[in-house]
């Protein structure tokens, strides 16, 4: 689990996420351009959140690499499930106070929004840019700071805190979807959520939330650069293989055994022989086996004639 050293000050935290949601949406209002747009996005409040909180999040960021990897693919796939359940009575509810909500699902995603051949590209930036940045401003600083404030105490309220920060850096969906923004805003909280409690109940663990979100970022533009198809297949593989770690993890917590071999009992040695004497012998081969649980197996005698 995580442990704090020495506490974030609070004008330090209040100042970064400020920074952090003034990158966010600066170029909504200012023209900046692709490139220096990502710069600002990323790069400011990155070099930012660095000289506030860096060197106790790096610190933390590979460790227990294994335990977070088995947590983090659990905590992806169950909360995905919690997700899509959650979406789909939220959607029952908005359909009935707003008819259109179907076909506003139906407009682009705008975080998709890009060539087919470009979207090659970002499979990479989701990897080597957006993940890393996302996982290391929200996860690592949002979360990790709210944490180090809190000594590590209070880590479910504060992962729930955290995760609405990561979603409302996202609230531009609501321009998109209107009524309809609910059912993507469900999915990053959760999301949120389990990126952050894989972070806690890892020690602080950075590299696993860093590989699952750039893998999920990555499904969606392959299906920008393929077809929606093979998106939708690589997307429901990776949600396929979080449930698959889910339902491992939480049978184990519940004290199912995995792998345990069987104890395997002595064999009593073989009493010994009275030499001349065969029904000493065959009454000595029959105890020996009722000792040890075997099934006698003997040929029928023949009969002489």
């Amino acid at each position: 689990m995580f442990s704090a050293e020495k506490p974030l000050p609070k004008t330090l935290y209040i100042l970064g996420v400020l920074v952090i949601f003034a990158a966010v949406y600066l170029p909504y209002f200012v023209e900046l351009g692709q490139v220096v747009g990502n710069l600002v996005v990323y790069g400011l409040p990155v070099a930012v959140v660095s000289l506030f909180f860096g060197r106790e999040i790096l610190r933390r960021a590979g460790k227990n690499n294994w335990t977070a990897l088995k947590r983090g693919f659990a905590f992806f796939g169950a909360l995905t499930v919690i997700s899509i359940l959650t979406s789909i009575a939220a959607l029952f509810i908005i359909i009935i106070l707003n008819p259109q909500a179907p076909e506003l699902l139906q407009r682009p995603n705008p975080a998709l929004d890009v060539e087919p051949n470009f979207a090659w590209v970002m499979i990479a930036v989701s990897f080597l840019v957006v993940g890393p940045a996302e996982e290391y401003l929200f996860t690592g600083f949002a979360y990790g700071g709210l944490l180090s404030m809190s000594k590590g105490k209070h880590w479910l309220p504060l992962a729930v805190g955290s995760a609405l920060l990561f979603t409302f850096a996202h609230a531009y969906y609501a321009l998109t979807y209107e009524a309809a923004a609910v059912i993507p805003f469900i999915t990053l909280a959760t999301f949120g959520f389990a990126m952050a409690a894989t972070y806690y109940w890892s020690g602080g663990n950075l590299l696993i939330p860093i590989l699952i979100h750039g893998l999920y970022d990555a499904t969606g533009f392959l299906g920008v650069a393929t077809t929606a198809e093979i998106g939708l297949i690589s997307r429901g593989a990776l949600i396929f293989v979080g449930v698959a770690f889910a339902i491992f993890y939480f049978l184990k917590r519940a004290g199912v055994k995995f792998g345990v071999p069987a104890k395997k009992h002595p064999v009593e040695p073989l009493p010994p022989s009275t030499p001349g004497d065969p029904s000493h012998d065959r009454a000595r081969l029959l105890d020996w086996e009722i000792a040890n649980h075997k099934s006698m197996r003997r040929q029928p005698e023949k009969r002489r004639c």
